[in-house]
């Protein structure tokens, strides 16, 4: 920029979004002295914070200062968190506070701020997470103080405008050192009893009372429930870190309850105009209903209905009529030819019959010819082999003086098969013999 002449107004927004992109002066915790406040009729505050040293200008859009408990006025010292920019129209240097505290409670309103803070970037108050409040929750449940204003407010709150509604009570500490945790078991329990939703309340009191409700543990557990949290705790200028992080903040414990909650009685209006409603419709649909029906009545074609089939019926009974004698005539033609294909099939059949049993004749002639040709061949080939047989015979050889030799049921046929002591079967025309090898020779 130091090369070319700038413009008033580029200049300024330049050094705007320097300061605006360095993260140490966004969300600063800043502690000072008000002067020259001024509250106008939009709901904005407008001051300065100064020490010794040095002042700087500030402003309070109402979206913020509507949180802040106290009016402030000149002389306060306070602590603020807020982010530091440029107001372009005059070029000044300010302060856009987000939020104030009485400087007398400094150390906790530090704390505070810190860890609304971390919280904030980790996305614990992004309104995405924030689960939706069921419109008619039939199972509620109250996590406050025993026997407290708190409670009493409630439960006579959900009698009145809900009394539908089943509650169930888990009484815990509010404040103290164990009230915390307390609160946080407490939770987690009603969370696996499965509830529409839970209301977490507490009545007024001061930062140091409120500070349970500011437990960095509560707001995890608070944050990863899956049952929808209503926070009721203070009045409505006291703003806790479970109120950020709850899914519904109320600004106080009967508002918790009215938020969380329809009113019977309106729901019950609802359903009477609804019922009349209903009741009107159906009857303006009866009553065209009934005049359509009335017209329709009144239509000649239901006056005399007959008209819908006269001609038809005149017409059909001609189809039928014709339809009928050519069916007759159809029926006779096919009669005769009929009878004419049974008297041909008949002597055809009769010709057929015979022509086949002469041939069939005159097969089983030629075929009884030719077996008893058959025969004879195989009776003389028969008489042949028989006598071939009975020339080849071993008994007709044994019948001349010859025999078979056996040794081991194995015939003999040379002298190198047996050996000396044997004994061998000798098979004569009648009968066998057995005899022992004294002598063998080539």
């Amino acid at each position: 920029m130091m090369n070319k002449a700038v413009s008033v107004t580029a200049l300024v927004r330049y050094i705007k979004g320097k300061l605006e992109n360095d993260a140490g002066i966004q969300g600063v915790l800043v502690e000072g002295e008000i002067s020259n406040f001024s509250a106008y009729r939009s709901g904005h505050w407008y001051f300065s914070m100064k020490d010794s040293g040095a002042q700087i200008r500030c402003v309070m859009f109402s979206s913020s200062n509507k949180r802040v408990s106290f009016m402030p006025k000149d002389g306060d010292k306070i602590i603020v968190r807020g982010d530091i920019n440029v107001y372009e129209g005059r070029g000044e240097l300010q302060m856009l506070v987000t939020a104030m505290k009485p400087a007398g409670i400094g150390k906790l309103f530090l704390e505070f701020e810190a860890l609304k803070k971390r919280l904030e970037e980790e996305g614990l108050f992004d309104e995405s997470h924030k689960k939706a409040i069921p419109a008619f929750p039939m199972r509620i449940a109250l996590v406050t103080g025993k026997n407290t204003a708190a409670r009493s407010d409630v439960l006579s709150t959900l009698a009145k405008r809900w009394p539908a509604a089943s509650v169930t009570e888990y009484p815990v500490l509010v404040q103290g050192d164990q009230s915390a945790e307390q609160i946080r078991k407490a939770l987690l329990s009603a969370d696996n009893e499965g509830f529409d939703v839970i209301l977490l309340v507490r009545g007024g009191g001061s930062i140091e009372d409120l500070w349970s409700f500011n437990d960095e543990q509560l707001a995890r557990t608070i944050y990863a429930l899956s049952t929808p949290v209503v926070t009721g705790v203070g009045h409505e200028t006291d703003f806790t870190i479970a109120d950020f992080v709850a899914d519904l903040r109320a600004p106080t414990p009967t508002g918790a309850a009215v938020r969380s909650t329809p009113d019977i009685s309106e729901i019950e209006e609802r359903i009477s105009q609804y019922r009349h409603r209903m009741v009107r419709s159906i009857g303006r649909k009866i009553d065209d209903a009934e005049n359509q029906l009335n017209m329709i009545r009144k239509k000649p074609v239901f006056c005399k209905p007959e008209r819908l089939y006269s001609q038809q019926e005149m017409h059909l009974r001609s189809i039928s009529e014709t339809f009928l004698r050519h069916m007759n005539q159809n029926v006779s033609s096919v009669r005769q030819e009929l009878y004419d294909y049974q008297n041909r099939m008949i002597r055809s059949c009769q010709a057929s019959a015979r022509s086949e049993s002469m041939r069939c004749e005159k097969n089983r002639i030629s075929l009884m010819h030719i077996l008893d040709q058959k025969k004879n061949d195989m009776r003389k080939q028969v008489q042949s082999a028989a006598g071939l047989l009975d020339a080849y015979s071993p008994l007709k050889i044994l019948e001349r003086g010859y025999s078979i030799t056996e040794c081991a049921g194995k015939p003999v046929t040379s002298w190198h098969q047996v050996k000396i002591n044997d004994t061998v079967e000798i098979r004569l025309h009648e009968g066998r013999l057995q005899a022992a090898v004294t002598k063998t020779e080539e």
